[in-house]
């Protein structure tokens, strides 16, 4: 099912984690406008880009986000959130084009220099930039870019 002119719900719903385990990460209905408005806001991602993005994790169902390791308030849980990468450069570079740009978002986080994490919210975008770093094998949220 196509939501936009570059996006499709299947590449919002792809995990390999739920084929290997079986889990069902359809979309409920009700959280439909949701990923409509992600898939909106992310074709104007891709336009301060230059370059195609690639959604490596999108919705995420309950089942499906305990299982990788989400925390229960992820934004993925709800359609609001996707993990990308582009090759319009890396993380960093990527974070800063969309901000510079000024894209509008709700969280912006560069995951460990492997990925960009995107959240939006329907009513209050609270611009909020983070990096995540490993320390101590834990995983910590600095402001910022690093």
């Amino acid at each position: 099912m196509k939501l936009t002119e570059h996006f499709t719900l299947e590449e919002f719903t792809r995990s390999l984690t739920a084929s290997r385990l079986k889990i069902d990460n359809s979309v409920p209905q009700s959280l439909m406008p949701n990923v409509q408005l992600t898939a909106i806001k992310l074709e104007m991602v891709r336009k301060a880009l230059g370059k195609p993005i690639i959604i490596t994790s999108g919705y995420r169902c309950p089942a499906l986000n305990a299982r990788v390791g989400g925390v229960s308030t992820s934004a993925h849980t709800q359609g609001l959130a996707v993990d990308f990468h582009s090759l319009y450069g890396t993380p960093k570079e990527i974070c800063q084009r969309l901000i510079d740009a000024g894209v509008q978002f709700d969280k912006l986080i560069q995951e460990h220099n492997q990925w960009v994490h995107i959240g939006f919210s329907p009513t209050n975008n609270r611009q909020i930039v983070l990096t995540a770093v490993r320390q101590g094998g834990k995983t910590i949220y600095k402001n910022g870019l690093l």
